[in-house]
């Protein structure tokens, strides 16, 4: 690979590390004219169709990723049968590497990078990434001390539905995998909290919590043991830092903080105020002896003075509650028996049942689904979940892997950029952000070739390259990023960048795992960094609205369509641009489309038609 020249653009020189599915060498971008990590997937996983989504799924997590915590994507790529994805060069080392060197962290060192850490980490919790391997191999140190996440390869967006653990052996190194991961069950924000938690006590202790002779015991441990405090592990370390950690590696992922800012907030707190007891696990509140109300870690000194009654009260009550529980249960029951249900993901339909009834359990097949983690025939899911408790006897219910799910490639000659996309999308697909240009005899701005033949069968999920056909005088250029940004400075930008075309869509994008502000940029089309023509294409922005609005307008407009696919938009003209009221797909005929427009400023307004991208009609309505 050395002095070899990808695309004609990226100079390899030098080999620097390697991984599982990839290995990483230090290039130059001679477009740019600055040096690049390039993350090339290994020659003998290259036809293999799961790491060449592994490393798709990189990109696309990593695309919108815009941290000073978080290493950069610049461009993914492939070359003849070599796929790799460019990243920012840091100059440095891995923390890891730096741990190695030296041994326990000072308290303050330790909670300096896991704060960077945690920076990183909400970033891209908030654009819904959870990333799954957080572990000191996937943290850069750069020779200017700035830290750096890195490694997305299995992350996954929050909505997904998500298990981690690929038969016998669990993703993401084993040391710091979460009780969940472990046993299979789906992730969320709190998994990677967990694991910030772990490597944040092998950093202040010099070892990681759980050791074992191999894999299988330490997930194990994860699962079943508690840690030992860290200020029983080394009195050094204040008790403040040590109930941050506690919390943070709590089994119960609903006891660990709730985002990686809070997680943040209370390390930053116990470096001020070492000997507090603010990171509370259970946040009980009970009664003070003046009447009022006090947290159970608090040190309000009257609540002090009674600790010892209410402890040999509670001990007490607890104590003939355990009983009461014990002699409900053997009366209405039996003195029965339970086991914990073993985790069958990753075996075949047949081991899966011999396995069952080795254990004391049947198994049935609940359905088939696809799964880009598990081949076909191997158990993907099961109900109930691994290290659930059941009588023995009961039945587990798993389902079974059909295999990667695969879509037929569309017929995209001829269309515009945006029919494309939708094409693709309606197929299960995905379009390519590097978009190239040419000049040729069909109308501008339609597609003239397409990187996979129509008709063919790929992964769904893929991306697929388009061709797009432009005159001499134009010049394609870089969409700008604009997720982040309010609205009234992604117009700014826009503006500045020649574009006057786009449409804003308004919507309540915020939900459990991430909450936007009103007037927030949440997503666009074309993605940041794609290539474009502004003449070709219409910008669509995604903005976050909580509310619609409460000035109305009624619509029943009709429209006669005579193409056998035709794409009906609706929209409004006001002082931020254009806003999407209505979108819909209607085949050749006339309609009449009624709808409610909503809008949280009253006036009169200018609505327009589009079909298929043009103007259709123009009319005045009042919005009240």
């Amino acid at each position: 690979m050395t002095e070899r020249i990808l695309n004609g653009r990226y100079r390899i020189l030098n080999k620097v590390g390697s991984g599982g599915m990839a290995d990483v060498y230090k290039a130059v971008d001679l477009q740019e004219n600055r040096i690049v990590a390039i993350k090339v997937l290994k020659q003998e996983y290259s036809d293999d169709p799961l790491y060449l989504r592994r490393l798709t799924r990189e990109a696309q997590a990593m695309v919108s990723l815009t941290n000073e915590h978080v290493v950069t994507l610049y461009d993914m790529g492939s070359d003849g049968d070599i796929h790799y994805l460019v990243l920012e060069y840091v100059n440095g080392k891995t923390l890891r590497e730096y741990m190695d060197e030296q041994g326990k962290l000072d308290p303050k060192e330790a909670v300096g990078i896991i704060t960077d850490v945690l920076e990183g980490l909400d970033h891209a919790h908030k654009k819904g990434l959870i990333h799954r391997d957080v572990k000191p191999q996937n943290i850069m140190i750069t020779d200017e001390g700035c830290i750096k996440l890195t490694d997305f390869g299995i992350a996954k967006f929050a909505g997904n539905a998500t298990k981690t653990y690929d038969g016998k052996e669990a993703m993401g190194s084993v040391y710091y995998i979460s009780p969940e991961q472990a046993k299979g069950e789906t992730v969320d924000v709190q998994t990677d909290l967990y694991s910030a938690g772990i490597m944040l006590y092998e950093m202040l202790t010099g070892e990681p919590p759980f050791n074992g002779e191999n894999a299988v015991q330490v997930a194990l441990k994860h699962i079943n043991e508690e840690i030992i405090p860290l200020h029983e592990a080394d009195s050094g370390i204040s008790i403040a830092l040590s109930d941050v950690v506690a919390k943070a590696t709590a089994k119960d992922r609903n006891i660990r903080y709730s985002s990686a800012a809070a997680m943040r907030e209370d390390l930053e707190h116990a470096l001020r105020s070492p000997h507090s007891r603010f990171a509370k696990i259970h946040n009980k509140i009970i009664k003070s002896p003046e009447g009022g109300e006090a947290e159970e870690n608090g040190e309000d000194g009257a609540l002090k003075e009674h600790l010892p009654l209410i402890a040999v009260i509670g001990s007490v009550i607890g104590i003939i509650a355990v009983f009461l529980i014990m002699f409900i249960v053997s009366m209405s029951k039996g003195n029965i028996d339970y086991s914990k249900v073993p985790s069958f993901l990753g075996y075949s339909e047949e081991a899966a049942k011999t396995y069952a009834e080795n254990r004391g359990f049947k198994l049935e097949v609940a359905g088939y689904e696809s799964s880009d983690e598990y081949s076909a025939g191997i158990v993907c899911g099961q109900s109930p979940e691994a290290q659930t408790k059941a009588k023995p006897g009961s039945v587990v219910y798993v389902t079974i892997s059909s295999g990667m799910e695969t879509a037929t490639v569309p017929d995209l000659y001829g269309m515009t950029v945006e029919e494309a996309k939708r094409a693709l999308e309606a197929a299960g697909l995905q379009l390519d952000k590097n978009i190239e240009y040419q000049t040729s005899s069909e109308p501008v701005g339609t597609v003239i070739h397409q990187s996979v033949d129509p008709q063919e069968t790929v992964m769904a999920g893929d991306a697929v390259a388009i061709t797009v056909c432009r005159e001499t005088a134009y010049q394609s250029t870089k969409m700008p990023e604009l997720v982040g940004s309010d609205i009234n400075s992604a117009i700014d930008i826009l503006e500045e960048a020649g574009i006057t075309d786009y449409r804003i869509i308004v919507g309540n994008y915020s939900d459990d795992t991430v909450l936007y502000n009103d007037y927030t940029i949440v997503d666009q089309n074309p993605s940041g960094g794609m290539d474009i023509i502004f003449d070709t294409v219409i910008v669509e922005l995604k903005m976050q609205m909580a509310n619609k609005g409460g000035y109305k307008a009624e619509f029943s407009e009709n429209v006669i369509l005579s193409g056998e696919s035709n794409d009906v938009v609706f929209t409004m003209v006001t002082d931020i641009g254009e806003i999407v009221l209505y979108r819909g797909e209607f085949d050749s005929g006339t309609y009449s489309i009624p709808f409610t427009g909503r809008y949280w400023k009253q006036g009169n307004y200018t609505c327009i038609i589009y079909v298929n991208a043009k103007i259709y009609t123009s009319f005045t309505r009042k919005f009240e």
